[in-house]
């Protein structure tokens, strides 16, 4: 593998120590603050709560999104805080200092922990009434809210209709036909949401497995949460779960069940990895192959959907091995992806190769786990965060960790798979850089 590809991304942008750690004393409460410098008073209580928060666990970044416009990045921290950074129009300028200190220009604090985010597809800087995002708190409607503006302008119920209880989705994602609905995905279900329909509940639903209470549905056998979902070409829509199945839906994820498939098949008889549920699910550009990333899992699989239906290739040696979910992202023919070590790697030519995929090239980028690889839509800059819970007995980086970051609906599920091999280890390669306690940060870097 040829390590640096004669090229360097130049970082721009970071948070630099501002959620590095536990800010026990002065100086770090004095950095949080830089958060709430010059904006609205009312915002100050706000300050206090996140202030004691970070003081009780390292406030580490869980993940990272850019908004369609690619002006506006989305984090969601540990603290149960959503973030939107506004980046500055001159942050690639070579005049300009580099790298820029980051700060967000509004933050929502949820009660619960949060699952899902999406951006609406028309969100653009421009236009503040277009300017919306969803969220899936625990045990709690889904929101839908303005990242610069206090308050929920919309919740959308969805509740177990025999125990009354919230059912929180595990992934959002609006509909590529019809920007005013989406979709959300929970225990064995696909649920479809009008935008505009305030305080009311799903408009049709979709069931992924057959049951004895539903005996209509369209699904044979994808039996467990929807973790992930992604909209290929013509309207097929992907979605994949923690029990590691992959759905593929017709007619914008409305219409009938083009064929379901498991992941697990080959990659632990092949690749000796065994994931623990897929997080994410990912269409390359042409809409022929799709790329499926779980926790707990050193590689990426890639399946010629529309062609084989078959799997055409394992992206090996992503360093995943944790319970975290570490989003990667996809551009051209290129996938870009984060590991424990924080280190990105890339891998070339999606679709072109079969077979065990080496990533062709990698730079150091943070010096923990790096949770989100997410590039900009022109391609050019590409946003990371990074962090993790740590225990007091093991706060270096380097040492053996136990990852809890485990969505609570899931924990009991997939317990019975856990093992070693689901602990953090937190290797390091010749260029890992040096050691660190924590890294909790957003990362800005020009392409």
């Amino acid at each position: 593998m040829n390590e640096s590809n004669g090229f360097q991304p130049r970082l721009v942008g970071s948070t630099a120590n501002i959620y590095q750690g536990p800010p026990a004393d002065t100086a770090r409460r004095e950095a949080v603050k830089l958060e709430f410098e010059g904006k609205d008073p009312a915002l100050e209580i706000t300050a206090r709560s996140t202030t004691t928060q970070l003081r009780c666990d390292t406030n580490y970044f869980k993940s990272a999104q850019w908004s369609p416009d690619g002006t506006t990045i989305l984090s969601s921290s540990a603290d149960k805080t959503l973030r939107s950074f506004v980046l500055p129009s001159d942050l690639l300028s070579p005049d300009a200092a580099s790298p820029r200190t980051l700060t967000p220009y509004a933050l929502h604090r949820l009660p619960e922990t949060v699952y899902a985010t999406t951006f609406h597809p028309a969100y653009a800087l421009q236009e503040p009434s277009s300017c919306l995002i969803l969220a899936s708190p625990c045990s709690l409607p889904i929101r839908l809210f303005s990242p610069f503006a206090p308050g929920i302008l919309a919740s959308y119920p969805l509740v177990s209709p025999t125990t009354e209880a919230y059912i929180t989705p595990h992934s959002l994602l609006f509909s590529a036909e019809n920007p005013n609905h989406f979709l959300a995905g929970s225990d064995s279900q696909l649920s479809v949401f009008d935008v505009n329909r305030n305080g009311e509940g799903p408009i049709s639903k979709l069931w992924t497995t057959a049951s004895r209470r539903n005996h209509n549905a369209m699904g044979t056998g994808m039996k467990g949460i929807v973790s992930a979902m992604a909209m290929g070409g013509g309207g097929l829509l992907a979605a994949g779960t923690f029990t590691r199945w992959v759905g593929l839906y017709d007619g914008f994820g409305r219409g009938g069940e083009v064929g379901v498939f498991s992941v697990a098949s080959t990659e632990q008889e092949e690749e000796g990895s065994d994931g623990i549920g897929i997080t994410q699910v990912l269409w390359s550009h042409c809409g022929r192959y799709l790329c499926t990333v779980e926790r707990s899992s050193n590689g990426i699989g890639v399946w010629d959907v529309r062609g084989t239906g078959k799997k055409l290739a394992w992206l090996n040696g992503r360093k995943a091995m944790t319970r975290q979910r570490l989003s990667v992202d996809v551009m051209g023919g290129e996938v870009w992806a984060g590991g424990t070590d924080g280190t990105v790697r890339v891998w070339e030519g999606l679709g072109m190769t079969e077979g065990v995929v080496d990533p062709k090239w990698k730079f150091h980028a943070h010096g923990d786990v790096v949770t989100s690889t997410v590039l900009h839509p022109t391609g050019s800059v590409m946003a990371t965060c990074s962090g993790q819970r740590h225990y007091p007995a093991s706060l270096n980086f380097g040492s053996e960790e136990i990852e809890s970051d485990t969505d609570s609906s899931d924990a009991t599920s997939q317990s019975s798979r856990s093992s070693p091999s689901t602990q953090s280890s937190m290797s390091t390669d010749s260029d890992a850089g040096p050691a660190r306690a924590f890294d909790n940060s957003l990362k800005i870097w020009a392409l």
